[in-house]
């Protein structure tokens, strides 16, 4: 296959080949570590990447904690 080949696979086929990814990489965390403590990494992932996000965006990090703790 050609470099053009590859590139075009990939262009086709990321979503599915990030979900292979994913599925294998949570598939043995919950065999190695169990389901209580993947799920916790995958919580603080999530977190990480909502924080990320709102850095980027310039927002401040006390928009998201009224978000969450309503007041």
């Amino acid at each position: 296959m050609s470099a053009e080949d590859w590139q075009d696979f990939l262009a086709n086929n990321l979503g599915k080949l990030i979900g292979i990814t994913l599925g294998l990489l949570l598939g043995w965390m919950i065999i190695e570590y169990g389901l209580i403590k993947t799920v916790f990494v995958i919580i603080l992932v999530a977190i990480g990447f909502i924080l990320g996000k709102q850095a980027d965006d310039g927002e401040k990090l006390s928009s998201f904690t009224d978000r969450i703790f309503k007041r």
